[in-house]
């Protein structure tokens, strides 16, 4: 995968992409729009199979909807750590908050589709999956930190 990525990132069309200083500036806020995008069309498509669910296929849609609004958490963290240049704790925060708030939301969309049925048990379960991620970003800030404190104490 990395050799892909590298084959990309090094393809001419792919570097003029890249640089361009557009692209640079919004990238973020159209990964986060992008992503919910695709939250609401998965959203909007009934499920007409409920009955016959098996037990693996329950905890994969499940770990599912934790992996979809963990992404979304973080991809609204990278945009408010672009736009607002204040502490890491507080872009989390947001982040964690908004990305729980577009889960109710989701619920409440979901409620008005033929077919699907929004519940709270699937609020607690999308917010899961953005404690997770808040989690490992707030891990992140603090191994950081102590970095930060080693090459303070090696520059003294």
């Amino acid at each position: 995968m990395q050799k892909i990525y590298h084959k990309i990132k090094k393809h001419p069309s792919a570097l003029r992409i890249l640089n361009n200083k557009h692209f640079q500036k919004y990238e973020k806020i159209v990964l986060v729009v992008i992503w919910a995008g695709f939250i609401y069309y998965l959203s909007s498509k009934p499920l007409a199979f409920l009955s016959g669910v098996s037990t693996l296929e329950f905890t994969l849609r499940k770990i599912a909807h934790m992996f979809v609004f963990g992404v979304l958490c973080y991809f609204i963290y990278r945009y408010l750590s672009r736009i607002e240049k204040r502490h890491m704790l507080w872009n989390i925060g947001w982040a964690t908050i908004f990305s729980i708030l577009y889960a109710i939301s989701d619920e409440y969309h979901q409620t008005l589709v033929p077919g699907r049925v929004g519940t709270y048990q699937d609020v607690l379960i999308d917010s899961a999956g953005i404690l997770i991620v808040t989690w490992l970003l707030y891990l992140h800030y603090h191994h950081l930190i102590k970095l930060k404190k080693k090459a303070q104490e090696k520059a003294a």
